[in-house]
């Protein structure tokens, strides 16, 4: 399952929840070369435990760090579709600048990721130099992508699938 996320206006967002196939729509806007979009790959789990402690699948509402990765809001549908509207999108800049990544990277536990199942099944200790390198990075272009969504006043979509 891969991650992304997409700059979205508010009105974008209501026009995309209105759709009868809101994956279908959600990729066809992706596509679009306007489409400001980020990549996370198949990091999303990891990155969601590495700053919360817990899997992305056990969302923690009213968590910044958490809703980063996994949205404000699901849509109603089979896949996993979300949001944050551009109101919300300064809490999550303000906690990821105070998500100190390097003290989270230094502090990882690979056993602590395998134990909880995080998604993908990569977590072994022979790659623990080249995970903690990739989830840094990851980290600080999730980042980059929400201060833009900051700065250009929109909102975020988010679809994993």
């Amino acid at each position: 399952m891969l991650g992304v996320y997409m700059l979205a206006d508010e009105a974008t967002i209501e026009r995309l929840s209105n759709d009868e196939d809101l994956f279908e729509a959600v990729e066809e806007y992706g596509d679009e070369s306007t489409t400001i979009a980020y990549d996370i790959d198949k990091l999303w789990d990891g990155l969601h435990f590495l700053l919360t402690g817990v899997s992305a699948q056990e969302t923690i509402e009213n968590n910044p760090l958490s809703e980063a990765i996994v949205g404000t809001k699901i849509f109603d549908c089979e896949d996993f579709i979300a949001y944050t509207y551009p109101n919300h999108i300064k809490d999550i800049v303000d906690a990821l600048n105070k998500a100190d990544i390097e003290v989270l990277i230094e502090s990882m536990d690979l056993s602590k990721f395998r134990k909880a199942k995080i998604y993908p099944n990569i977590w072994v200790k022979k790659d623990e130099k080249q995970l903690k390198a990739e989830l840094k990075k990851e980290f600080l272009n999730l980042k980059a992508f929400y201060e833009n969504a900051l700065n250009s006043q929109t909102g975020v979509l988010v679809s994993i699938y």
